[in-house]
């Protein structure tokens, strides 16, 4: 994991997803100028990234780097909800 909380791609390094600190997995990818808006029932709402996840439970997932996945296109990056059993 990153200093800042993100999980990075174990072959490349890339910030792949954000761990939140009630242990939700965050992912959000395009672009976004924050100066998108739409207006729903009235009221003016900011638009945030073309996609955006979040997890609750394990996940498997390719980087999102092309050369990454060029380069491993078989490989998955697996992060597990609860941590490994530590007795």
């Amino acid at each position: 994991m990153g200093n800042d909380g993100f999980l990075l791609c174990s072959k490349c390094g890339k910030k792949i997803l954000k761990r939140k600190r009630n242990g939700l997995f965050s992912f959000a990818f395009g672009r976004w100028a924050g100066n998108d808006k739409a207006i729903i029932d009235g009221v003016e709402i900011t638009l945030g990234p073309t996609v955006q996840l979040e997890v609750f439970g394990s996940l498997k997932i390719k980087c999102i780097r092309k050369s990454c996945r060029e380069k491993y296109p078989d490989y998955y990056n697996i992060f597990n909800f609860f941590p490994p059993n530590t007795e």
